[in-house]
């Protein structure tokens, strides 16, 4: 009797099975590790955290740059929408919001918001009306990281933009 075809099936349908596994869980068991760090750091979720300048040591943040000053923190929209506030400074600028699987749904930059200052409403229904005009965001997951980046472009402007982006917040509306 002929074995080898009941081994061939065996490891095929065991490699399918670790395939799926490692495309459809892996991005929830890394986001969900970040999310720990980060809101470890801030002392809960819907908190700001400003690391340290990145050095060659940094692992916080997936390849950070040490031109970039970061602030970051764990959404949680499952009880009630959050504001992302933060001031935008004379240098490059951007708001990310990264969702539990690792999907980056909403970018935006200097370059695109009007004024010196933004306000976000973030949230997980759909029909959310908040007064006073702030864009309203729908996240695709309850929880995930809103990371904020402010370059260094001198060092000269260090102190003034790291002051700047430690006014950026995150926190429940």
């Amino acid at each position: 009797m002929k074995t080898w075809p009941l081994w061939i099936a065996g490891t095929v349908a065991l490699a399918a099975v670790f395939h799926i596994l490692t495309v459809f869980a892996l991005p929830y068991g890394i986001m969900n590790r970040a999310m720990a760090g980060i809101s470890s750091q801030a002392g809960g979720v819907n908190k700001a955290v400003y690391p340290d300048r990145a050095t060659s040591d940094s692992r916080g943040i997936v390849r950070p740059s040490p031109d970039l000053l970061y602030t970051a923190c764990v959404y949680d929209v499952s009880d009630r929408p959050v504001r992302l506030t933060s001031p935008v400074p004379d240098t490059y600028w951007s708001l990310s919001a990264f969702a539990a699987n690792t999907d980056n749904f909403f970018v935006v930059n200097d370059r695109q918001v009007r004024g010196n200052r933004i306000e976000i409403i973030l949230t997980g229904q759909e029909d959310l009306v908040v007064e006073g005009g702030h864009p309203v965001i729908v996240a695709p997951s309850m929880r995930g990281i809103v990371l904020f980046r402010s370059l260094v472009a001198s060092e000269d402007a260090a102190a003034e933009i790291d002051t700047l982006r430690r006014q950026a917040n995150c926190e429940p509306l």
